[in-house]
């Protein structure tokens, strides 16, 4: 099991060269940075938003498997800055979608704010997961969050387009979960973008506009996905 201070270790390496800590810059904001400062407001307007609806106790969807399509009011999503770069976008194909995203997550925080989420009984019930970027993903730690959403929620994973070895670790840890979990889906970023890699910033790891695009299309599809799954390939770019 990798320990805590290599995974704090990790985050400074990818910050200096994959350019993930994109919040720890400049006084300047790059378009990167400015791009998910956005994606981070998107984010936390979109948790406001469901905390007044629990609040005003408007009535829940009926559940994702008896709709057509899975709407956003039925999706939480969490991830780090990929997805805070996308959270505009992600909210235009997927209106009403709960993101809570930020910078330089690891999948320990992630399952941090799910548990909160089961535990006060508004996680909704398709959970999307995109961290992953800013280190590995342990089986042990999906087989926890496979726990924590429950066997009535449906699951899909967003794998990784990083330049660093353990992106490559991350998506075959996935590859190999979903091939043992036939009723999660993955969403495949990294066999989306890797030749159009031209959507990204100059890190190589973040979409630019265009690319938030392709990512929230993927994403959506993904969602869609889960009203026949178990057993959905793998949802890829076109």
């Amino acid at each position: 099991m990798v320990g805590s201070a290599l995974r704090a270790a990790s985050v400074l390496t990818l910050a200096c060269a994959a350019g993930c800590g994109v919040l720890s810059a400049p006084a300047t904001p790059s378009g990167l940075e400015r791009q998910v400062a956005k994606g981070e407001r998107i984010s936390a307007a979109s948790r406001a938003r469901a905390t007044r609806r629990v609040r005003d106790r408007a009535p829940t969807p009926a559940p994702a498997v008896a709709q057509r399509k899975v709407p956003g009011g039925q999706v939480t999503a969490i991830g780090d800055s990929v997805m805070a770069a996308s959270a505009m976008a992600l909210e235009s194909v997927l209106p009403g979608i709960y993101i809570d995203a930020v910078p330089s997550r690891q999948m320990p925080a992630g399952l941090d704010v799910i548990r909160r989420l089961a535990a006060s009984g508004r996680l909704r019930p398709v959970v999307v997961v995109g961290l992953g970027t800013n280190y590995i993903v342990t089986t042990r730690e999906l087989n926890e969050l496979v726990r924590l959403i429950g066997p009535h929620r449906k699951l899909v994973l967003i794998n990784t387009f990083v330049p660093d070895e353990w992106s490559k670790e991350v998506n075959r840890t996935e590859t190999a979960y979903v091939r043992r979990h036939p009723a999660i889906v993955l969403a495949d970023w990294f066999d989306t973008i890797r030749h159009r890699t031209s959507l990204l910033w100059p890190d190589d790891v973040h979409p630019q506009l265009p690319g938030t695009s392709v990512y929230a299309r993927l994403v959506y599809r993904a969602v869609q996905a889960t009203r026949e799954a178990p057993g959905a390939p793998p949802v890829r770019g076109l």
